[in-house]
């Protein structure tokens, strides 16, 4: 049987630590491990006492390497039938679709009893939990969910985002994220051409122009075309490749994570992009472009193409561009020309300012249970494994040798030089072993620890990752206080959002491009810039959000 491959203990009841049977939630409240009961004693497992059944309904989009959850053909859903003693109906839809499908289920009222990997937005969680098809979760997990509850705590921030203003939560959010995804925003340089003109590594906005500079003109590839080079180059649609995040940060803190709109000392919401320092930036690329060393092609080209330039099959030709790896220059598998990149650490601008963007852990709204669920205590119970250490691992790997890991070999260390516990297994063929990190799970805070990388650090990109975000870029991150969160809007201020959203960010873009380009001059037309952004609602927008925010801090002091 599958469940014997597995690395926990074996199959029967135990019990989980930190759960006791308070206040009724409904009438099936005492009826958990009572004499006349399906289910068994709060905080063990199974769930249903044997010889009896339950089950549920449930939206779930197909990840990859699942082709089904269906437990005849999901080892992980087979697993949790055996652990639990219930049983999931599955409504499976593709990831393409999927918001779509799940929009026509839940206008039509024929929605399952939970939702899950859907990422569903504050806004909708508060207008299906204020029209009542999205059940509050607080009590339940308070009473039947010991393991949610300990991660919501010692995650404040997660559970401070997901509690709406209305002080309940409509969600178990997924918790944690790999530590190099909290700054994905960097600037990769090539150190092969730093070497070959005798360059050190810049720290400066000052001396990375320099570099730049150096790269055109001093045939920085040694193949005696000093012509070849393109010094920087990115893509507005790669990840993250938009090299303006990362030197922008070096002349005022900003994330798109935050919309770009920061939070000052008395709690007031401003745009970074009318900001004085937003056009001492602006005036810095322009300097760049002017002199050739952007890539002319950066404002239009797409991934591919970026990709393409960095893979160029025989001189290397790109000496910098911005990416959340350096999986956007080459293919990882290229470990012989993606390891003349680094991840350059942060730069400082000329009034001292050294950060970068931030990605915050908020968690991922990816469970919702609604009103058509007649065993909300079981289904919470069922749930509440996945925020055990073994249920995240066999959802997100599967079992230990029987899915995408394995046990590590002796020798084998970890990011932080430790010994390694597991090695992961390239995908490949490998599926319909778990649900591959589908719907609520808690990656606790170093779960990259426990796997094993390359003997040549260097050629493990995992490594380089990690190394760049603890050493280099979390220690000067935004501070997440100054940081817009997510928030809740209600219907007209979602309504005005995206009225007025859309024209403001292509006008801005188009005046970006026109800055930078030298299209035109930045002094001379900035004032019309700021004025043109007014009469496009500019102020209007901030103002929704600032009401939102307020709205979230009065309920978080209440």
């Amino acid at each position: 049987m599958y469940i014997k491959k597995l690395f926990i203990i074996p199959l029967l009841a135990f019990t989980l630590s930190g759960c006791s049977e308070t206040n009724d939630i409904n009438e099936h409240t005492q009826n958990h491990g009572s004499s006349d009961s399906i289910y068994t004693e709060i905080g063990t497992y199974p769930i249903v006492k044997e010889g009896e059944s339950d089950s549920f309904t449930a939206f779930a989009p197909l990840r990859p390497s699942v082709t089904s959850y269906s437990s005849d053909v999901n080892k992980f859903t087979a697993y949790m039938e055996e652990l639990t003693g219930m049983t999931i109906d599955f409504t499976e839809v593709s990831s393409v679709d999927a918001k779509q499908k799940l929009n026509l289920m839940m206008t039509g009222g024929d929605y399952t009893d939970v939702i899950l990997g859907m990422f569903i937005t504050h806004s909708e969680l508060l207008l299906y939990g204020q029209q009542g098809i999205f059940v509050p979760l607080n009590d339940l997990i308070e009473q039947y969910a010991p393991n949610i509850k300990q991660a919501l705590d010692d995650n404040p921030l997660v559970k401070e985002i997901w509690t709406l203003e209305d002080g309940n939560l409509y969600t178990i959010p997924r918790i944690g994220t790999a530590t190099h995804t909290l700054t994905s925003h960097r600037m990769w340089l090539n150190q092969i051409w730093l070497d070959n003109l005798d360059l050190e590594i810049p720290t400066t906005t000052e001396q990375f122009y320099q570099v730049l500079k150096a790269f055109k003109e001093q045939d920085a590839n040694g193949n005696g075309d000093p012509n070849d080079e393109i010094p920087l180059s990115g893509s507005l649609s790669g990840w993250n490749t938009d090299p303006s995040v990362f030197i922008s940060n070096a002349f005022i803190p900003n994330s798109t994570a935050s919309k770009y709109i920061n939070i000052d000392e008395n709690g007031k919401l401003y745009y970074v992009k009318t900001t004085d320092e937003w056009k001492e930036y602006l005036k810095y690329m322009n300097k760049l472009f002017s002199e050739g060393l952007i890539d002319e092609l950066l404002f239009s080209q797409g991934k591919d193409q970026l990709l393409k330039l960095g893979s160029n099959p025989t001189e290397t030709i790109l000496g910098a561009t911005a990416g959340g790896s350096a999986s956007v220059i080459t293919n990882i598998a290229n470990t012989e020309r993606w390891e003349q990149y680094i991840a350059l650490a942060p730069l400082e601008g000329p009034n001292g300012v050294k950060s970068a963007a931030f990605s915050p852990d908020y968690g991922a709204s990816v469970f919702s249970m609604t009103n058509k669920c007649d065993n909300p205590e079981a289904v919470i119970r069922y749930f509440d494994y996945m925020y055990t250490q073994e249920g995240r691992d066999l959802n997100t790997l599967g079992a230990v040798g029987d899915g995408r890991v394995t046990l590590a070999k002796e020798g084998l260390k970890n990011l932080i030089g430790e010994p390694a516990k597991y090695t992961r297994l390239s995908e490949g063929e490998i599926q319909n072993v778990s649900w591959n990190s589908m719907g609520p799970l808690y990656n606790r805070t170093g779960y990259e620890l426990a796997y094993s990388v390359k003997e040549n650090t260097d050629e493990d990109i995992e490594q380089v990752l990690y190394n760049s975000a603890v050493n280099d870029y979390i220690p000067v991150a935004q501070n997440p206080s100054t940081m817009l969160p997510i928030l809740a809007y209600n219907s007209e201020e979602s309504r005005v959002i995206v009225d007025l959203l859309t024209n403001i960010n292509l006008y801005i873009d188009q005046v970006t491009t026109e800055f930078i380009t030298g299209q035109k001059d930045i002094d001379e037309y900035w004032n019309e810039y700021l004025e043109t952004l007014e009469k496009n609602g500019l102020s209007k927008y901030i103002s929704v959000n600032q009401s939102a925010y307020d709205r979230k801090q009065a309920s978080l002091n209440k």
